[in-house]
């Protein structure tokens, strides 16, 4: 993963809920996000994520509870996550501004706006996920944006370009994630929009109790056993290695003697890139909206090592550029790894 010169990425972001068969979603819950990516120092990556514009079944917030969660997500977001170069989540940088700035300006307001007992114990619930820094960070894995983003896509993945690995999931409602074990792949072929694919499968499971006591009075689930399993495709760009798609499908069904499968449930992720074009990879600027006197530092400070070499600011540009000319190079090449050698 090479985040030098990374433009902000705008995303339509959409969790569908369907029952059965069924084509149109029983629930839906769309909102747009935006991804702006800067460097700290060598260690890690700042991410500023921001969450806005949702809607509930197709139309703006308009019940309580909706207006509501769209109320605590002003609250929580902007997020700044600190992310290593395996791309794994190092810790929320801005807890501290969340806690007692937003919240505490936004608390007093929402508790008066809305008095009534279960509202308040709603607030509290929230509250406690504010205790301290892990709690709140734990929280977070219960979105299902956050669980995808930073699940592990940098790894080893030998010489069969697959591995068996686990991914954590929110699919049970205010329940921790739940752990799917099972392969994932990453396809060697460089896609015709300039993308890789990497691919986890489930292993098929058990359904979780949650899901037999929900739908219990499914005859099918009265007569056959229950199973889960989930695929997730991840999209990213060659130029930088960092998510333009990302999909996610997970299903509940039945099975009887024959194998013969029936869908119960079903979720869709999707997160899709807007203006994609943009991902073209550009010189790494100087300027950083979270440096402060960046322009003042001495061009002989070794700003990064690779491969044993240090560089300098500039001298990184240029090795980035020529990196940038190479590619054009191989553009007609079709393996993945020999694209990176």
């Amino acid at each position: 993963m090479n985040l030098g010169g990374i433009k902000p990425r705008k995303y339509v972001v959409s969790l569908k809920y369907f029952d059965e068969e069924n084509t149109s979603p029983t629930k839906q819950m769309d909102y747009a996000t935006e991804i702006i990516i800067t460097r700290n120092n060598t260690d890690f990556w700042l991410l500023d994520i921001y969450k806005k514009n949702i809607w509930f079944n197709q139309h703006e917030p308009d019940f309580i509870n909706e207006m509501i969660a769209d109320e605590l997500c002003n609250t929580i977001y902007p997020l700044q996550v600190r992310m290593d170069e395996t791309g794994a989540c190092l810790g929320i940088s801005n807890f501290n501004q969340i806690v007692n700035g937003r919240w505490y300006r936004n608390k007093a307001k929402a508790t008066q706006k809305y008095t009534s007992k279960i509202m308040q114990s709603f607030y509290e619930a929230f509250e406690k996920n504010l205790e301290n820094r892990r709690v709140f960070e734990k929280s977070m894995t219960n979105d299902w944006l956050w669980s995808l983003l930073f699940h592990p896509k940098y790894i080893d993945y030998g010489e069969e370009h697959t591995v068996q690995t686990f991914l954590f999931l929110p699919v049970v409602p205010y329940e921790h994630p739940i752990q799917f074990s099972g392969k994932q792949r990453i396809h060697t072929k460089i896609t015709d929009y300039h993308g890789v694919e990497i691919h986890f499968e489930s292993d098929e499971i058990l359904a979780h109790p949650y899901f037999i006591s929900t739908f219990k009075k499914k005859a099918s689930i009265l007569e056959n056993k229950v199973y889960m399993r989930l695929n997730v495709y991840f999209h990213l760009d060659v130029y930088h290695l960092f998510t333009v798609h990302t999909r996610a499908y997970f299903e509940i069904y039945s099975k009887n003697a024959d194998g013969m499968e029936t869908h119960i449930q079903r979720i869709q992720f999707t997160q899709y890139q807007q203006e994609t074009q943009n991902n073209k990879k550009t010189p790494l600027s100087f300027k950083s909206p979270f440096l402060v006197d960046e322009n003042e530092a001495e061009d002989t400070e070794i700003y990064k090592t690779y491969q044993g070499k240090n560089y300098t600011r500039q001298e990184w540009i240029i090795f980035e550029e020529e990196q940038y000319r190479i590619y054009k190079e191989k553009k007609n090449k079709k393996g993945f790894w020999d694209f990176w050698k």
